[in-house]
C-alpha cells in the first residue's frame, strides 16, 4: 500500500466529506461527478502541478499538503489516489476503464453526474481546451458524446436545445453515452501521444 492509498479516505468517506455544506466550494459533490472531473484531468491538456486542478476541485487551498489539516490532507490523498487508478487503467489497461455512471430508479443509465464533472474540468482550464472545444477542429466531435448531456451554469444544454423528436430523445437516453468509453482513449492520446498543443 502506497502512503497515499494509505492516508486517502474511503470512497463513502470522501463523499460524505463533500457533501457537507461549509465555507469551501468543491467543484463537484458527488463521486461520480468526481470520476468525470479527474477523467477530463487525466485525458485532457496536462497541468503544470497538479495541485493546480486538484485544489480547486476540492474546494482545498492551495498550501493544503504544508499548512492543511489532516482531514484536507486526507481528501487531497483521495483525490490523488483516484488519478492514479484513472491514468494506470488508461495507460496499462484501456479496455478495462470504465466512466462511473449512475443508475436510474427505472434501471437504465444516467451518465449526466459523470459528464457534467468532466466539464467542469474543461471549465477550470478552459484556456487549454479551447482549440478542442472549436467546432471547426476535426477533434471537436470527441466531445460530444459528453457535452451532449452538460449543461452549464444557467441550466441550458451546452450543445445547444437538442432536436425535438423521439428519435433524438431515444438516442440521448440511451445510445449517446455508449460512445464515452471509445473518446477517452482517444482524448487520452489526443493530449499525451501527440503531445497535443492547446494554443
Amino acid at each position: 500500500m502506497s502512503a497515499i492509498d494509505a492516508m486517502a479516505l474511503s470512497d463513502e468517506a470522501l463523499e460524505a466529506w463533500m457533501a457537507v455544506k461549509t465555507n469551501r466550494r468543491p467543484l463537484v459533490r458527488t463521486m461520480l461527478a468526481l470520476d468525470g472531473f479527474v477523467t477530463a484531468a487525466v485525458t485532457g491538456p496536462r497541468y503544470p502541478d497538479p495541485q493546480d486542478w486538484m485544489c480547486p476541485l476540492m474546494g482545498l487551498p492551495r498550501d493544503v499538503l504544508a499548512k492543511g489539516s489532516a482531514t484536507d490532507q486526507a481528501v487531497f490523498a483521495s483525490v490523488a489516489r483516484i488519478h492514479n487508478q484513472i491514468n494506470e487503467t488508461l495507460f496499462d489497461r484501456p479496455q478495462d476503464y470504465g466512466p462511473r455512471f449512475a443508475t436510474k430508479t427505472s434501471g437504465g443509465i444516467d451518465p449526466r453526474p459523470w459528464c457534467q464533472g468532466f466539464y467542469a474540468a474543461i471549465n477550470l482550464n478552459i484556456k487549454s481546451w479551447k482549440r478542442l472545444l472549436d467546432l471547426n477542429n476535426p477533434n471537436h466531435g470527441l466531445l460530444l458524446p459528453i457535452l451532449i448531456y452538460c449543461v452549464d451554469k444557467k441550466g441550458r444544454p451546452v450543445l445547444g436545445k437538442p432536436k425535438p423528436g423521439p428519435e433524438t430523445a431515444h438516442f440521448i437516453e440511451h445510445e449517446a453515452y455508449k460512445d464515452i468509453l471509445l473518446v477517452i482513449p482517444a482524448l487520452r492520446e489526443l493530449h499525451y501521444a501527440t503531445h497535443y498543443d492547446p494554443e
